[in-house]
């Protein structure tokens, strides 16, 4: 081998090492970047009806985390009290996950208005929990799985005690002022192949 030959061999190892150390040392600090999810079930759940989609709840939170530290997925969901069935599914769905650990299911039952059975108090419970840990310091970044609008002054709240917040949805259900709100936009159907339930033996949980 001649010289220069030996030069231009050390000159590439000495690159892929550096490569290496640079790629150890972007997954040690991505590691250390908190996040919590947060995820309105009735919200993707009628997104996922619509498209005649299931997901792998496990698979999606991992997706969505992205390497970084997780430290707990909160999904709330919401179930009419007279429907026993209906209540029977919820509970079904909460052991599951919550077996499965990192995540806290909270069951929000329907208020009776004007003659029907309504979703109520699913978004102050998101938005409270959101906002509380925030102010903790309990996460560096929240992802919220929602495409409400009505979540836009939380998310403003959260960015101004410096936390970052990313959405995480299906492009067309998104608010355009949610989506600009955040920091960060994850168009849930980019995912989509990743988390789909479908393969036997994945993880199949009742949706609520």
């Amino acid at each position: 081998m001649s010289r220069e030959d030996a030069r231009e061999a050390l000159e590439g190892f000495v690159s892929t090492i550096e490569r290496a150390v640079e790629k150890a040392i972007r997954r040690v600090l991505d590691f250390q970047e908190r996040v919590m999810i947060f995820i309105d079930g009735p919200n993707l759940y009628g997104q996922l009806r619509q498209f005649g989609q299931k997901i792998d709840y496990f698979k999606l939170v991992r997706e969505l985390a992205s390497g970084r530290r997780l430290l707990r997925t909160y999904i709330y969901v919401t179930y009419n009290p007279e429907k026993e069935e209906e209540k029977r599914k919820v509970e079904s769905f909460i052991r599951a996950l919550e077996a499965g650990g990192g995540f806290s299911v909270k069951a929000i039952p329907k208020r009776f208005r004007n003659g029907q059975w309504i979703e109520k108090g699913t978004d102050v419970a998101l938005t409270t929990d959101m906002l509380t840990l925030a102010y903790d310091d309990a996460y560096d970044t929240a992802i919220l799985v929602s495409g409400d609008t009505d979540f836009v002054e939380a998310v403003r709240a959260v960015k101004r005690k410096g936390k970052k917040v990313e959405i995480a949805m299906f492009s067309n259900a998104v608010g355009e002022e949610l989506r600009r709100a955040a920091d960060r936009f994850v168009p849930l159907e980019y995912i989509m192949d990743k988390v789909r339930l479908g393969a036997k033996g994945l993880f199949n949980p009742p949706t609520p």
